[in-house]
């Protein structure tokens, strides 16, 4: 059999659906307090192994983001490195300081390949949505408790940013020691707000969110 001996192509990776979708959650992913995370986007190469590193260039396509300047950091160019034949485009994506408040796309157009082509063209665009997001509902857990009170998305991401990490189950608690750290949190909550921070009110629109967590 004739072996191959056409063109190395360089793509981003499709996912199942044949697109090039990244996404992360500030509301949910890290330890829940980053202001900037850096996202990956795989990218691929359909020929030889790449005997040496080489430069893939990047750009932002301003047609398909709603990300303004400051929310991002894009390399204009990305190493692919000798021997792979997948590699990874890291891009730096922030959050915007008002919680709950960010929501945006940022679309990269991998534009050119050092002695490679940029090709097939429906893999050389990655949109990458970039939110800070709870889903409206309580989780699963809260209801297992009065220790909160009522439910509030805020009110869970401020808990969540107090945490330093994602709460999805008390497995590490029990009732006792789970009522001692909302206590805490109550009480942190308080010194913050009396800081100026996590200003955030109930339903009412004046009582402070913080003194609805039961005593």
């Amino acid at each position: 059999m004739e072996v191959y001996h056409g063109d190395n192509y360089v793509h981003f990776t499709p996912g199942t659906d044949g697109s090039v979708k990244a996404e992360y959650n500030f509301a949910t992913g890290g330890t829940t307090t980053e202001p900037e995370v850096s996202v990956p986007v795989e990218m691929r190469i359909w020929g030889y192994l790449p005997e040496s590193d080489f430069i893939c260039r990047m750009e932002v396509d301003e047609e398909g983001t709603t990300a303004l300047e400051g929310d991002f950091v894009l390399p204009g160019q990305a190493v692919f490195r000798k021997g792979l034949a997948v590699d990874t485009l890291w891009v730096t994506v922030r959050r915007r300081q008002e919680l709950l408040a960010t929501d945006y796309t940022l679309t990269v157009a991998l534009t050119g390949a050092d002695g490679h082509v940029a090709a097939p063209s429906g893999y050389l665009k990655a949109v990458i949505s970039v939110r800070d997001r709870l889903t409206g509902t309580a989780p699963a857990w809260w209801n297992t408790t009065r220790a909160l009170g009522d439910y509030s998305d805020m009110k869970f991401r401020v808990l969540n940013i107090y945490l330093g990490r994602y709460l999805d189950s008390l497995a590490d608690y029990t009732t006792i020691t789970f009522e001692e750290e909302v206590a805490r949190f109550k009480a942190w909550w308080a010194d913050q707000w009396a800081s100026g921070n996590y200003r955030y009110y109930a339903e009412d629109g004046t009582t402070p969110l913080y003194e609805t967590i039961p005593d």
